[in-house]
């Protein structure tokens, strides 16, 4: 079993399961392995991932994996989970080592079927045990790309990477790449609705999970804009009253828009009720984490927080007195253009909607597609938007429509680090391909896979979206932003 590394776009995390080919390794590879326990044991698993047998890979992750882990995991949860696994990848070959210590390898590995790219990682400490086997999607080696980077060959690229992901049951959605508003790509696959066979078009709505995060990020840069509000204010400006001391005194609006104020959680609270009939105000939220301690002393650390975003949009509504759902559609979606996007704080329903298909159930995994929890919007995401008027945001964004160039600059400049090594804006993640900057944020959550890249000094935005679990959109993404980004690397 692969656990999914803590993904900077989702909200819900998921679990990334991949395999290696033994014909790769033996007959193919020029990877040289290291005599390593770490090498010794990830290559005795991607041998039994060749032709994957349940009691095999059962009574080996009995003997192999490390107690901590089987507490939370069972080897024959293990087992199913890597069958599944392997057969969809349909194998994967190795295609450089990437890092070697002696107790820890990290491993390029590219889909024999997907085609996808991934970073898979082992520890162990020599005993012939080891933990979960970490995996990431990975950036495709430059040296891969083709020579040719014109538009005709990235649809054609698009739509090959795309089929491939399609007949593996690893994306239905859609990706597109676009110079400003005008699309130079567009691939789609799958259905809105499985049932009825609906196709996803451009102007098909889906949920976005905390892509939406951004939207909140694009309220508060209007208003410091305007200069009623600071990033460096503290939450008491705005609530003198707020429960929790330490957070109404020492947690600022950029600490609560960067992960970095110490604030938890709240999702999971979100009482029945709310899931029902929606909110109509942000501060609605507050109750349910205004009493929590932070994690960590503010500004010393990161970590993911719901929460934050949640009182940065009770604090868009006391800054600018209107209500978030409102400002939201007047502010943001109106002058950019947005015309078939909604808050959903309110149960939002269209025909356009697709519909949210997960693996996910109560009862534990399911082998079958079933329909999705249906989330609702607030400040930490869930809104509704379509891959049209996500290209119509990010030009609003690159052209100064909705915030200051200096404010847009502030927002795509690290003012946190992931624990995974990564930086962080505000409500902004910040990546490199090949020496390029791209900014967005994503989504994830059950039956939600969804991102938004921006590519900094260039007109180029690509924008994924998928109606099933993380990491569907990652993948479908990969080869278009990645030769996206060799395209403007070389200022084509």
């Amino acid at each position: 079993m692969i656990r999914m590394k803590p993904c900077k776009f989702i909200a819900v995390l998921s679990a990334f399961m991949v395999v290696v080919s033994l014909n790769g390794i033996c007959r193919d590879s020029k990877v040289t392995w290291p005599d390593t326990a770490s090498a010794k044991l990830l290559q005795q698993w991607l041998a039994m991932c060749t032709a994957p047998d349940v009691a095999t890979i059962e009574k080996w992750s009995s003997a192999h994996y490390e107690d901590a882990f089987l507490k939370r995991a069972s080897a024959k949860e293990i087992a199913d989970s890597d069958v599944e696994e392997c057969t969809k990848h349909g194998g994967y070959r190795p295609v450089q080592i990437i890092e070697s210590k002696p107790g820890d390898i990290k491993v390029l590995v590219e889909g024999i079927k997907s085609g996808v790219y991934a970073e898979l990682e082992v520890s162990s400490k020599g005993d012939g045990k080891m933990g979960p086997i970490q995996g990431s999607p990975a950036s495709i080696p430059e040296t891969m790309l083709p020579k040719d980077l014109s538009d005709v060959v990235l649809k054609s690229e698009a739509q090959s990477s795309m089929e491939k992901l399609s007949r593996q049951g690893m994306a239905s959605g859609i990706v597109i790449a676009a110079r400003g508003t005008k699309p130079i790509a567009i691939v789609t696959a799958g259905y809105a609705d499985r049932a009825k066979r609906t196709q996803i078009t451009p102007t098909s709505q889906f949920t976005l999970g905390s892509m939406g995060k951004m939207f909140t990020a694009a309220a508060i840069g209007q208003l410091v804009d305007h200069g009623k509000v600071s990033y460096d204010d503290p939450v008491g400006k705005f609530f003198p009253d707020y429960p929790n001391k330490t957070v109404r005194e020492k947690v600022t609006v950029g600490m609560l828009l960067s992960h970095t104020g110490g604030m938890r959680d709240f999702l999971a609270k979100r009482t029945p009720e709310m899931m029902k009939n929606g909110v109509k105000r942000a501060s609605e939220f507050m109750p349910l984490f205004d009493n929590d301690e932070p994690k960590f002393e503010p500004g010393t650390s990161w970590a993911y927080s719901n929460a934050g975003l949640a009182l940065a949009g009770a604090i868009v509504e006391k800054a600018s007195g209107e209500d978030y759902p409102d400002y939201i559609r007047k502010h943001i979606f109106e002058p950019a253009g947005m015309k078939n996007s909604d808050p959903n704080n309110i149960p939002h329903s269209d025909p356009r909607m697709v519909t949210p298909y997960t693996h996910r159930t109560q009862s534990g995994p399911s082998k079958d597609w079933v329909e999705a929890e249906h989330d609702i919007g607030s400040p930490a995401g869930g809104a509704i938007s379509t891959a049209e008027d996500l290209l119509k945001f990010a030009d609003a964004l690159r052209s100064g429509k909705l915030v200051s160039k200096a404010t847009f600059d502030k927002m795509t400049q690290p003012h946190g680090k992931t624990p995974w090594g990564e930086q962080y804006g505000y409500a902004m993640e910040i990546g490199d391909e090949y020496g390029q900057t791209i900014v967005g944020h994503g989504g994830g959550f059950p039956g939600v896979s969804t991102h938004l890249y921006i590519l900094l000094g260039s007109q180029y935005t690509v924008v994924t979206l998928a109606n099933q679990d993380p990491p569907a959109s990652e993948f479908a993404a990969q080869r278009l932003k990645a030769l996206v980004a060799e395209k403007a690397k070389q200022g084509k």
